[in-house]
């Protein structure tokens, strides 16, 4: 049955909180990017379909943090900042993430940011930067994670890679689909990402 209470909407996202919070206090480098935020208060917000959607519903995994967001499914204010032009049709059919806590988040925050991402098997993540700092955490499945002055890695759940502000960085998806908790800090925080490498 669908959920339709206010009430019982919040609860489900009172309750992706406290997986990501649980995901954050047991991953000493996500706690060592930024404190978490103490300012968080629930918004009410009205939810946004994307299709990538779809495929996450299906995407069976016991990860607590990828079954509370499978939960929130509906209700999320999901997002997608680029445009076909910039990344293909196919990117955007199986790509797309909520705001968790921010200015604009599930819970405002003006102390941080937080996502929660996915991207779809077999995408390709071009190489973008971003002013922000940024610590991406694997919650479920693996990326290839490449970074200028870094070498690359392939991350799986509990792993993390830290970019700098305005670091270029790109992530395939070569073996499974990825679904990714990642904090924002430092200068640039209501800033969007810049596709390519930095001019």
């Amino acid at each position: 049955m669908t959920v339709s209470s206010p009430d019982l909407i919040q609860s489900l996202f009172e309750a992706l909180l406290i997986e990501a919070k649980a995901a954050y206090d047991s991953n000493p480098q996500m706690q060592a990017f930024a404190a978490w935020p103490t300012d968080m208060v629930y918004q009410k917000t009205a939810p946004i379909y994307i299709p990538a959607i779809r495929q996450l519903s299906l995407w069976e995994n016991e990860h607590p943090l990828h079954k509370a967001t499978q939960s929130i499914l509906p209700y999320g204010k999901w997002k997608q900042t680029y445009t076909e032009q910039e990344v293909g049709y196919g990117f955007l059919q199986d790509y797309g993430y909520i705001e968790l806590f921010g200015p604009d988040g599930h819970f405002t925050s003006h102390q941080g940011r937080a996502y929660i991402g996915y991207w779809g098997k077999g995408l390709y993540y071009p190489w973008h930067h971003h002013e922000a700092e940024e610590i991406y955490m694997v919650v479920s499945g693996s990326g290839y994670f490449e970074a200028e002055g870094k070498a690359p890695v392939t991350l799986t759940s509990g792993q993390c890679q830290r970019h700098d502000s305005n670091q270029p960085h790109a992530l395939t998806m070569k073996e499974s689909a990825i679904l990714t908790l990642v904090l924002w800090g430092g200068a640039g925080m209501a800033g969007l990402p810049k596709m390519g490498a930095k001019s």
